[in-house]
């Protein structure tokens, strides 16, 4: 169970908040709404969550009281299943918008991590439902490092705004930043070719050749495109191009 109890509601820069006092996962709590709440633009927050989920078996750490930690619903009008990838484009190029508000350096670690330098920042992990050829709903679990001082997980890079910058940030104040940068990209979903290019842009490890790894073992190569669906696209040093869905291959 993920168990907690709803403390508020109210509306931030266009979208509607329920604050939970505490919750293992926001996505978890989600997907235990009926399905009629789960409407476009409605947030769960919680301040203190006890099980955060990242990518996979992975774990999120996160203080009590000192990030954020939400899942957006986001129900695109008309988007194709096929290009689902735009969603993931909104939520990180949106966490990257709100974090290049306050410092330098901020890229997108593909598929959807966001990094200042070479360190991790946000985690975001997004859980589809599709119908027919459209999305019909997306869950955007999305965890930012605002306050936090000290990480004591196994993480191997995490970092926050507090760390970068030696200051609080009230978070209210940075929900409220968050979500206005979140939806303005949410505006632009129907320009894929606009999030595509931006999220090119902004992209970790866009310029140069650098170290890979694939199940075939380690590899030099430089970062080719994002193709449709998605999927990383590498040209190696002998000009042979290798395509990959996430976790088909790992920065080195």
């Amino acid at each position: 169970m993920n168990m907690g109890k709803k403390i508020n509601e109210y509306q931030i820069a266009g979208f509607r908040i329920s604050e939970y006092d505490e919750l293992s996962s926001t996505n978890t709590e989600a997907q235990q709404w009926p399905k009629e709440e789960l409407k476009d633009k409605s947030v769960i927050l919680t301040y203190r969550q006890t099980q955060g989920r990242g990518q996979a078996t992975n774990r999120w750490e996160s203080e009590p009281g000192k990030n954020l930690s939400v899942t957006v619903v986001l129900c695109p009008p008309h988007c194709d299943a096929s290009r689902q990838f735009a969603v993931s484009m909104v939520c990180a190029l949106g966490v990257c918008d709100f974090v290049s508000h306050h410092v330098e350096g901020v890229s997108v670690k593909w598929p959807n991590d966001v990094y200042v330098g070479d360190r991790k920042i946000c985690g975001i992990l997004i859980e589809h439902t599709v119908a027919g050829a459209f999305i019909k709903r997306s869950l955007c679990g999305i965890g930012v490092n605002i306050n936090q001082s000290q990480f004591l997980s196994d993480a191997p890079n995490p970092v926050s705004l507090r760390q970068l910058t030696g200051k609080e940030i009230p978070l209210d104040k940075a929900l409220e930043e968050l979500l206005d940068c979140i939806g303005r990209r949410y505006g632009q979903i129907a320009d894929y070719g606009r999030l595509e290019r931006d999220f090119m842009e902004c992209l970790y490890r866009r310029e140069g050749v650098h170290e890979w790894e694939d199940e075939m073992g380690g590899f030099r190569a430089s970062i080719d495109r994002i193709d449709e669906y998605g999927r990383l696209v590498l040209e190696d040093t002998e000009g042979k191009m290798h395509v990959y869905g996430f976790k088909e291959v790992t920065y080195k």
